[in-house]
């Protein structure tokens, strides 16, 4: 029997990005859990502006065959962290949706999937029971400028970010990560991230899960700063992974759509295919080790 696909979105003061997220996974998915704090409060335990008619007429006109779940539930207790919160909510949506006998995939509003219809495929081909993530590699945009988009641009394997975003056991440890083995693929998924205007980014910063990471006045700051004729100057950039981030490229166009247009047809990371090939096969000789312990 081939296993559900279960996919949940955390949602928050920028949902509006799902009018470009939803649309790519929609008609692939078996059940969609929309998951948003029923105060309007962040992780960080602040109140953020949420527009409830316009996202009720943009779910009304997306979810033609009835599959969205708006999860509504307190998600920012105060005696826990930002990053205690978001890995809660990961936790109730899968629950919500019931954790048994599928595949769970959590992605937030501004994430695109490039082939998800080709991902699901990839999925429904996996047979193995035991516990397992599947990973899927970011196209992070770093900034909108006048010129177009500036894009976290990986130089080797090792920084590339994947993301755990499916899994066949929905357990959470920090964000979407936890200690299940992890399997890689090239099914890219355009990050939208950080390419907002000014007021969204210092909101972003200021209630996302990592806020007490590093310090977000001065990398706002720097993040500020840049533009089409400094951009290359900057070097291992990550708020608190600095060689993550090695440089950024600019790319043209003017709309989320014809960026994502444009990825659907271009393998990004086709150059990494065999990288990716020897990660995972480490990945089944050290679970081969581990059940010859057992």
């Amino acid at each position: 029997m081939t296993k559900e696909i279960k996919l949940s979105f955390c949602v928050a003061y920028d949902w509006y990005f799902l009018q470009y997220s939803l649309p790519l996974v929609y008609h692939h998915a078996d059940q969609i859990c929309l998951a948003i704090d029923k105060d309007r409060i962040s992780w960080a335990g602040k109140k953020f502006h949420f527009d409830e008619d316009a996202f009720r007429l943009l779910i009304s006109k997306i979810d033609t065959d009835h599959k969205i779940k708006i999860y509504e539930d307190d998600f920012h207790l105060p005696e826990l962290s930002p990053m205690g919160n978001e890995i809660r909510q990961r936790k109730l949506m899968a629950e919500y949706l019931g954790v048994n006998g599928a595949w769970h995939l959590q992605l937030d509003s501004d994430e695109y999937f490039l082939n998800f219809e080709g991902f699901v495929a990839y999925l429904k081909k996996i047979k193995s029971k035991r516990p397992i993530n599947i990973c899927c590699p970011w196209i992070t945009l770093y900034k909108r400028v006048d010129e177009g988009f500036l894009m976290i641009k990986p130089t080797t394997f090792e920084n590339i970010e994947f993301i755990p975003i499916a899994t066949n056991l929905p357990t959470y440890e920090h964000g979407r990560r936890n200690g299940l083995f992890n399997h890689y693929t090239n099914f890219a998924i355009l990050h939208q991230s950080w390419a907002r205007n000014s007021e969204e980014v210092w909101q972003k910063l200021n209630n996302w899960g990592h806020n007490q990471d590093f310090d977000i006045q001065a990398y706002f700051q720097k993040w500020e700063s840049l533009n089409a004729d400094n951009y290359k100057t900057v070097q291992d950039f990550h708020p608190f992974k600095s060689s993550e981030w090695e440089r950024l490229e600019l790319l043209k166009g003017n709309t989320i759509e014809g960026l994502v247009e444009h990825y659907r047809k271009d393998d990004f990371f086709g150059q990494f295919k065999r990288a990716i090939k020897i990660k995972n096969s480490i990945w089944v000789s050290r679970f081969r080790k581990y059940l010859t312990k057992k």
